[in-house]
């Protein structure tokens, strides 16, 4: 493991600062996690991790800042903080939050957005983020802090709306569909543990299988119907059921929902 000279600070213990703070303190990072009560993060201790509720003595002796907190609670952070944020690379994990908004306070510091999942707890996340400016030395420390906790690719940031409602809500819809085939296996007298496994298992073996491929999901899918066969009557199901359009409704769904956040937080800025 890689010591790296970078301390970091998350702002914000919740789901998704708890999520990343293990695998990047595991990668060598010194980490620092902030939250009102330090209680709620108490565990994070048995990883070397320090914890605090002070977010000022967390900025101040560190040289990357994360902000998970919510989307509405970003922006009023960012101002008390701002004199402290200066020269050092903040990065927001929060959904719809812009880099110009982000701009508007902290003129002084290397701005980039990202949006992450819960999967990078177990460092299988996904992580896009864009950048105000391309400082190409700047950019490779930000891709190595979110390599800590799974894979990353810099994106223009006009996909970061869509991509949070694919990726940063994606674990949610693909956990509703490994529950579903869970109570499937119930409702053909699997036991629970056996349906369970065979569920996750089989979609952990799926997203695999196409991550080591170079060919569509239509083609490998094909692979296993075979006509007049088991998985046919399956997929006849699902496709009168519309199973695809309601994924692809959820999404655009969610991507609606963070533009309107957006909307919403720059006129609450323009407001002040």
């Amino acid at each position: 493991m890689k010591n790296h000279s970078e301390k970091l600070a998350i702002i914000g213990g919740g789901t998704i600062g708890m999520s990343i703070a293990i695998p990047l303190s595991q990668n060598g990072y010194s980490v620092t996690v902030t939250r009102r009560n330090t209680d709620k993060i108490r565990e994070l201790k048995d990883y070397g991790i320090e914890i605090s509720n002070d977010n000022s003595k967390a900025v101040e002796k560190s040289d990357i800042i994360i902000f998970a907190l919510k989307p509405y609670d970003i922006i009023p952070e960012m101002e008390k903080l701002k004199k402290l944020l200066e020269g050092k690379i903040v990065i927001s994990m929060a959904a719809a939050i812009s880099l110009s908004q982000m701009n508007e306070i902290l003129k002084k510091s290397y701005l980039v957005r990202a949006m992450t999942n819960i999967a990078a707890k177990v460092s299988s996340g996904f992580t896009p983020f864009s950048v105000l400016v391309k400082d190409e030395k700047i950019i490779k420390k930000v891709e190595s802090v979110l390599k800590s906790f799974g894979e990353t690719q810099l994106v223009e940031e006009r996909y970061m709306d869509a991509l949070t409602a694919l990726s940063g809500s994606g674990p949610a819809y693909i956990l509703t569909i490994i529950e579903a085939m869970m109570y499937g296996g119930l409702k053909v007298g699997l036991p629970r543990d056996l349906a369970l496994k065979a569920s996750y298992q089989t979609v952990l073996g799926s997203a695999k299988l196409l991550a080591e491929s170079t060919e569509h999901p239509s083609v490998i899918k094909e692979k296993v119907i075979t006509p007049g066969g088991v998985t046919i009557e399956g997929i006849f199901e699902l496709e009168d059921l519309r199973l695809r359009t309601a994924i692809m409704r959820a999404i655009e769904s969610s991507t609606k929902k963070s533009n309107e956040i957006s909307r919403a937080i720059e006129e609450k800025i323009r407001k002040k």
